[in-house]
């Protein structure tokens, strides 16, 4: 029986079967392709997962992406910025028909519109409505969407000045009242005072009778 040859060259080497196996450059070029660092967008990207996942096991929500973001702020942007011009006009009018807000929040914005984090629409499609309404709303889509952003996010920090405002106002008149009470009390022990002493005053008297009545 022949026992086949094995010749080996500087790339391929003959087997007793005949096949020649991979070239030993393509092989490390394979290898080298495999241990390829991910790029920065995917390692985030990973992250990002990773992080979400945690989260909502944790405490059973789901955080929000940059998208979803700017589309739920678009979305409150429109409602106030509507809203508030619908009911300046309304006041404007007159008559017997007022603006409610509670109404126009909960049934007629979301009918057209749906919720502010739950859009019919896309954030750009909103955004240029807006624009066909307000000149301060540009009529490029993204520069809209960022007008609308700013919007929301000066109506935000109004509603903050004004509770921060409120609660100082509410701070003040507790320490007003602290100030009162401590006036009251302090009326109080001056009176109670006066009054032992007016007592006193008395038993010295009765004393000086008694000495009085003993000479």
């Amino acid at each position: 029986m022949a026992i086949a040859k094995t010749r080996t060259n500087g790339n391929t080497r003959h087997t007793a079967n005949g096949k020649v196996s991979a070239k030993t450059n393509n092989t490390a070029t394979a290898t080298k392709s495999k241990a390829v660092k991910a790029s920065p967008q995917q390692e985030a990207l990973a992250l990002l997962k990773e992080l979400r996942n945690l989260i909502f096991k944790e405490y059973g929500i789901k955080l929000q992406l940059r998208d979803s973001r700017i589309s739920t702020k678009i979305g409150h942007a429109a409602r106030e910025k509507l809203g508030l011009d619908i009911a300046a006009q309304v006041k404007k009018k007159g008559g017997n028909k007022k603006f409610d807000w509670q109404k126009w929040n909960s049934k007629l914005f979301p009918k057209l519109f749906g919720q502010p984090d739950a859009l019919k629409y896309p954030p750009e499609v909103v955004a240029i409505f807006m624009s066909m309404l307000y000149d301060t709303i540009s009529k490029d889509p993204e520069q809209a969407i960022a007008d609308l952003v700013e919007f929301n996010r000066a109506s935000l920090e109004r509603r903050n000045s004004f509770q921060e405002q409120e609660v100082e106002e509410l701070d003040d008149l507790d320490n007003e009242l602290d100030e009162d009470l401590d006036e009251d009390e302090d009326e109080d022990d001056e009176d109670d005072d006066d009054e032992l002493d007016e007592d006193l005053d008395e038993d010295d008297d009765l004393d000086e009778d008694d000495e009085d009545d003993d000479e």
